[in-house]
């Protein structure tokens, strides 16, 4: 017995020296997040600044995440093995469905390296993010979507969403079948395509301390056109001096230049894009970053244009020493967009986006029993062209049509208590209704003419008021 004792010993140690010189470890770290909201009261409704004489208020409350009315709490582990030369991640979460777990946000990956270094990294997967390039600052904590009134319920009619590090420059980020919106200004997936699966070869180099490179593709299962493929790339670098700034650049694939024919399918989405970032951090407890993202035009089989214009982005995080921090974030988006103009000319518009302009500014103050702070979001979409209703076309006054212009802001109040590993958050959200001005219309008054009246300004919708308890795990 003795002998058999010895010898398992024995055995157990090789075993563990094998597997030492395999792996330098085999660990697991997970990331979870749930929000529970005991009230969701939305006001009566708003009609251009009158009151709905026969709306009712509305009165919930449900459960779920604090980013997608859709998806239930995420609760997900990563598990991790690596040596100096190869490694791999799998992802899972319980987010989408309770019947079964699927692909968190890194899927799963492996990964080599050639030279047992970072001069050289190749890695594939199903699912894929890079933050080394993204951008600094954000704005989106999980409270926020509350005081836009855009999540687990309902999503607001203009689809806004609060501001993330993505809004100044984007991450590396694929596959997961490419169902995301395509090149959307808050999403990093470069553009989508009909498939069942999508997977992603994703090379890096890292050759000097700070210096960044990664290009990713995207190939479909089974097989991909080789033209699809590096349509669906991406190429971005980075340089960044420790305690000085980051500056990056990249294109993100996409349709540029004429389509070949009609069965191209292009959605305004799928331009191509160029995006530039620098973030200083040379001062003091500040961090500062700012983007610009340039959409390429494209030329549709009827020769007619389409281009997405250009987005800016601008982000500010401090925090001092006294317990005070504040971040701040800003996005312009569709500046100078336009849809379906005729090549060469810049007469029968068929529609100009009005640019988007947004700002998030959350104060906050740290203190012994936890941290308490505010939030607030303003949101301000301009005009756009007037559009004749028969044509479908630039009316032709040249004049902007202000019932497409809307005006929407929210504030909120919470109050968060950091625990082992995780905090929870509650708080009170109000997301006052859209401001809009409604189309004039006739009617006919109390002697039974007719009369056109005019368009009025004020509260179109609900308003909705929240509030959320967040909880949150983080294992790492």
């Amino acid at each position: 017995m003795k002998k058999l004792a010895a010898l398992s010993a024995l055995f157990c140690l090789a075993a563990g020296a094998a597997f030492g010189q395999l792996a330098n470890g085999i660990y697991v770290n997970a990331w979870g997040r749930g929000a529970f909201v005991p009230l969701w009261y939305e006001t009566t409704q708003w009609r251009y600044g009158e009151e709905v004489s026969d709306s009712e208020p509305l009165y919930k409350n449900g459960t779920g995440v604090t980013w997608d009315p859709n998806n239930q709490p995420r609760v997900d582990f990563r598990i991790n093995g690596a040596t100096d030369y190869v490694g791999f991640t799998v992802h899972v979460n319980s987010e989408f469905n309770t019947s079964f777990v699927g692909n968190g946000d890194n899927g799963a990956q492996l990964w080599v390296k050639p030279f047992g270094n970072n001069i050289l990294k190749l890695t594939v997967a199903n699912q894929f993010i890079d933050d080394t390039l993204r951008g600094k600052v954000t704005t989106d904590t999980g409270f926020e979507n509350f005081i836009l009134g855009a999540t687990m319920m309902e999503l607001p009619e203009d689809g806004s969403e609060p501001l993330n590090q993505d809004v100044i420059f984007n991450r590396f980020a694929g596959g997961r079948g490419g169902h995301s919106v395509a090149n959307a200004s808050n999403t990093s997936t470069p553009i989508s395509e009909d498939s069942i699966l999508s997977n992603v070869f994703f090379l890096s180099s890292s050759p000097i301390k700070g210096l960044f490179v990664g290009l990713m593709l995207q190939g479909m299962y089974p097989d991909t056109d080789v033209e699809k493929t590096w349509r669906l790339m991406q190429l971005g670098i980075g340089y960044e001096e420790e305690g000085i700034g980051h500056a990056r650049a990249q294109y993100i694939g996409g349709y540029m230049g004429k389509e070949k024919n009609e069965d191209d399918m292009f959605q305004f989405n799928d331009a191509s894009k160029f995006e530039a970032a620098l973030a200083i951090t040379a001062l003091k407890d500040l961090v500062v970053d700012m983007g610009v993202k340039i959409w390429m035009p494209v030329t549709k089989y009827d020769d007619t244009t389409s281009y997405k214009g250009l987005d800016v982005g601008m982000g500010v995080a401090y925090r001092h020493e006294s317990g005070f921090n504040i971040a701040a974030m800003a996005q312009g988006l569709y500046i100078g967009a336009y849809t379906g103009a005729h090549v060469h000319t810049t007469e029968n518009k068929k529609g100009v986006d009005g640019a988007l302009v947004v700002l998030n500014l959350i104060p906050a103050w740290d203190f012994d029993f936890g941290t308490v702070g505010l939030s607030f979001i303003g949101q301000t979409k301009l005009a756009e062209t007037k559009i004749d209703m028969d044509t479908k076309e630039d009316d032709g006054t040249g004049k902007l049509d202000d019932t497409t212009a809307w005006t929407r802001f929210g504030a909120g109040v919470w109050y968060k208590k950091g625990l082992a590993g995780g905090y929870i958050k509650i708080g009170v959200t109000y997301a006052f209704p859209s401001i809009m001005k409604g189309a004039s219309r006739p009617y006919t008054n109390a002697n039974g003419d007719t009369v056109v009246k005019e368009g009025q300004t004020g509260f179109n919708g609900r308003g909705i008021l929240t509030i959320p308890i967040i909880f949150e795990y983080a294992f790492f």
